[in-house]
């Protein structure tokens, strides 16, 4: 199994993807998640006509280094919506598939999204068909690029605040079949997310053998099962021995790619922020952020981590 991790790893130190792929130099990493998560801002490049170049610039930084992408993620927005915000979303979602084409990545991840409400039937037919009437409109990008689309699971709460009817599906095994069976496409598949299942505290090793075949991607992150933080394997509760063995039992054969861009977090990063100090009526940053060669030590440590939990059970690739 070969090791990966996500450009979110740098978000905070380049505006560009090819200045967050040069950051993993001397890192370890070789096969990085190319995370287009925060691609929707304004002027934003990947919006309009500049695309090709920002997304070009960023596999030829990755060739000069002679490192690959092995996946990728979709933009973040609601899925829900209507009106113009939703239409840039889906133009930005179907332009992440085309992406991918460009660069030659077979995988990426697109967020499901629960509609709210009590969690009834009727409220699971609503959660399928609703999420249905949205992945359909992918559907035409996949199908003339051969890029799979994977969903992922959830958790009911990804940060311990106060909510009415706590359910976000599809947050099981099951449920995340359910959607996928429902959706019904050759190039859909799932992706798993061990941060949300450690909050969700679902079996890990029973849920990676029920989803089997139908798996090709997965998330590693850890958190103390009170909010999605983000940080490494070691650093929390997640048994990472049921995580293994599930996946070498399920016949997993993809990429083992980190999450866990939290490592070492900044004081501005959801969902745990730091405390903010003033002195003599001044706020004060001196040490609020993790500078950029600190970070990149910290991302060469999480390599290490991966290498020695893949070491330990005989399936580290380089």
């Amino acid at each position: 199994m070969k090791l990966a991790t996500t450009t979110a790893d740098f978000r905070v130190y380049s505006e560009t993807p090819a200045g967050l792929v040069r950051l993993f130099e001397g890192t370890g990493f070789r096969f990085l998640d190319l995370n287009l998560y925060r691609s929707i801002y304004p002027q934003s490049p990947f919006l309009d006509d500049r695309w090709e170049a920002w997304i070009e610039d960023a596999g030829a930084a990755a060739a000069a280094l002679k490192m690959g992408f092995c996946q990728a993620h979709g933009p973040d927005g609601n899925l829900h919506a209507t009106g113009e915000g939703f239409d840039v979303f889906l133009g930005a979602t179907v332009r992440s598939i085309e992406a991918c084409a460009r660069l030659g990545i077979g995988n990426i991840v697109v967020h499901q999204q629960d509609i709210g409400g009590f969690p009834s039937r009727e409220y699971r037919r609503q959660n399928l068909e609703r999420n249905r009437a949205f992945f359909e409109k992918l559907f035409p990008a996949m199908e003339r690029t051969g890029v799979r689309v994977l969903i992922e699971n959830s958790c009911d709460r990804h940060a311990p605040t106060p909510q009415e009817n706590s359910r976000n599906f599809p947050s099981t095994a099951a449920e995340l079949l359910d959607l996928a069976e429902y959706l019904d496409h050759p190039l859909l598949h799932v992706c798993w997310d061990t941060g949300h299942a450690n909050i969700q505290g679902v079996d890990q090793y029973r849920s990676l053998v029920e989803l089997g075949e139908r798996l090709r991607a997965v998330h590693i992150a850890d958190n103390y099962s009170d909010a999605d933080s983000h940080v490494a394997p070691f650093q929390g509760t997640t048994n990472m021995d049921a995580v293994m063995q599930g996946l070498l039992d399920a016949g997993y054969r993809g990429y083992f790619t980190f999450e866990a861009c939290h490592i070492l977090r900044d004081g501005r990063d959801w969902p745990n922020y730091r405390r903010e100090w003033h002195y003599r009526g001044q706020k004060v940053t001196r040490l609020m952020d993790v500078p950029v060669d600190l970070k990149r030590q910290a991302v060469a440590l999480l390599y290490q981590i991966g290498k020695h939990i893949l070491q330990e059970y005989g399936c580290f690739e380089e």
